[in-house]
């Protein structure tokens, strides 16, 4: 396993409800689910947050945090859980993230992922992938997924703050829309993607900056239907007003329209090649 080192600021993801709906079985959409969930990983994305951009979307939007959730949960937790439901009937086509924080059961790593099993007043059982549950000498709230740490021959709990390894994403919805999660979250710098921004060689300067010099960095992209214009035009928002940058991260595309979860692997390829390097 490669403990690859998490980013020094917290990178966000905003994605249409939308997105599946040109997935028309389940097995299709839960395949679809599992690319996303494999592009955030792959470029170390800290949260995803699934706007409703269309009422009859909403469904789709629980399926897509269902599988995404699933997807960044260790193997060895699943069980605990995710019941089985509808939405997971073919969570198993879902290609494993191998993240740090799904080593495998005979790996060493000083820091796991667990599920608390017992608890009692001055310690608590817990499954953190290991052959047999260890023993942490705290309580801690029973049923509950907790990080944890090996120090010194004991299992403590940790905070994702304490970790130094990328340790997954975290996935919410925002039922309001678009608009509502960014007048309700404060950001530091707001890239949108779009078809009608900067073409992306333009202004990797001013990305590279950005990248470095935040600390909670989000990215928005449109839907199959919509450009994020449109979408944020039904709030009563301005594009402009709302973003630190507009850019085109596929300038003179050679087909009608980039699908969103495309746009989403070009533009975090192209965003990390811009951070690396020395411009």
């Amino acid at each position: 396993m490669i403990m690859v080192p998490r980013r020094p600021y917290s990178l966000t993801i905003c994605l249409p409800s939308s997105v599946l709906s040109l997935a028309h079985t389940l097995v299709e959409k839960t395949m679809l689910a599992g690319q996303i969930a494999r592009a955030a990983s792959i470029y170390r994305v800290d949260n995803i947050v699934i706007y409703l951009d269309k009422p009859s979307a909403k469904d789709d939007a629980m399926l897509m945090k269902d599988i995404l959730a699933y997807a960044e949960t260790p193997q060895y937790l699943r069980r605990y859980l995710f019941p089985l439901t509808k939405n997971l009937r073919y969570a198993a086509l879902v290609p494993p993230l191998r993240t740090p924080h799904h080593p495998l059961s005979g790996e060493d790593s000083k820091f796991r992922e667990g599920f608390v099993l017992k608890s009692g007043e001055k310690d608590s059982l817990v499954d953190v992938g290991l052959q047999e549950p260890v023993r942490c000498p705290r309580p801690l709230p029973l049923n509950r997924r907790v990080s944890m740490k090996y120090v010194e021959g004991t299992w403590l709990p940790a905070s994702r703050e304490e970790i130094p390894y990328y340790w997954g994403y975290q996935t919410q919805i925002d039922l309001k829309g678009l608009g509502h999660h960014l007048t309700n979250t404060n950001h530091d710098y707001v890239i949108s993607t779009s078809r009608l921004g900067v073409p992306v060689s333009q202004v990797a300067k001013d990305i590279r900056g950005a990248l470095l010099n935040n600390h909670d960095i989000v990215i928005l992209f449109g839907s199959p239907d919509e450009g994020l214009h449109e979408i944020l035009r039904k709030s009563g928002l301005d594009l402009e007003q709302v973003s630190d940058l507009i850019v085109n991260t596929v300038p003179h595309q050679g087909t009608e329209t980039v699908r969103t979860e495309e746009a989403l692997l070009i533009s975090l390829a192209v965003f990390t090649l811009i951070e690396n390097m020395d411009l």
